[in-house]
């Protein structure tokens, strides 16, 4: 599994120009040269805003401070209530399947020994669609790499690639499992909103946070057999 911690990911997830995602250079080292201290020592309050944090009440903990790169895509005035980005690979579930592959391969040969003495013609279409699922996996992951953003009002998405979505929460109209994703799929009139599996459950706490006692009627609620919206 890559490194997918929140600090991680709010270094790593630079949206720029063009929809590329470039990974962020280390800050140069800076030197201060401290003065001689003769009495006793202050107390030193840290920095700590790029560690996880709360950005509302009731809202999931977000992994720091918004990167300029993903923030510029808030209104003037907008509020942001959580923040988040798939960034890298969960490479676990390879090993499950690569296991089972193996397995699967293991009692072929013991069962048919004669298995191996096919041409490599014929023998690499058993051992591809055995593999196959490892393939499908990586795509998913790759695919599922952007960023979710929650405000007071709507919902955005910042892929890594294509320009950025946003759906206020009274203009979703169905919600959906997303087979691309793993996650779901907020359909709206004109924008359609993605979010990864890796989000689903702070994406939707999040929403849950901003939309708690609200009265809506029948005719406004979506399409969710899910549940997603509340």
């Amino acid at each position: 599994m890559t490194d997918d911690t929140p600090e991680a990911r709010r270094r790593a997830f630079r949206i720029v120009a063009g929809g590329e995602l470039r990974r962020a250079l280390p800050p140069a080292p800076v030197v201060v040269d401290e003065p001689l201290r003769t009495g006793p020592p202050e107390h030193v309050v840290e920095d700590v805003s790029g560690g996880p944090r709360s950005l509302a009440p009731g809202a999931p903990p977000s992994p720091g401070t918004a990167p300029l790169e993903i923030a510029r895509h808030l209104r003037l005035g907008e509020a942001l209530v959580w923040w988040d980005a798939k960034a890298g690979f969960d490479l676990r579930p390879l090993a499950w399947i690569g296991g089972i592959s193996a397995a699967v391969l293991l009692v072929a040969s013991l069962l048919a020994p004669e298995f191996w003495q096919q041409p490599l013609s014929e023998l690499w279409r058993p051992i591809a669609v055995l593999l196959s699922p490892m393939l499908l996996w990586l795509v998913r992951e790759q695919f599922s790499q952007r960023a979710i953003l929650v405000t007071d009002t709507a919902v955005l998405e910042v892929p890594r690639r294509g320009e950025p979505q946003r759906l206020q929460f009274s203009a979703v109209q169905r919600v959906r499992r997303d087979v691309l994703t793993g996650g779901v799929v907020l359909t709206g009139k004109l924008s359609k909103i993605r979010v990864p599996a890796a989000l689903v459950d702070n994406t939707r706490a999040a929403i849950a946070s901003q939309r708690k006692g609200a009265l809506r009627s029948q005719a406004e609620r979506p399409d969710d057999p899910l549940r997603f919206m509340g």
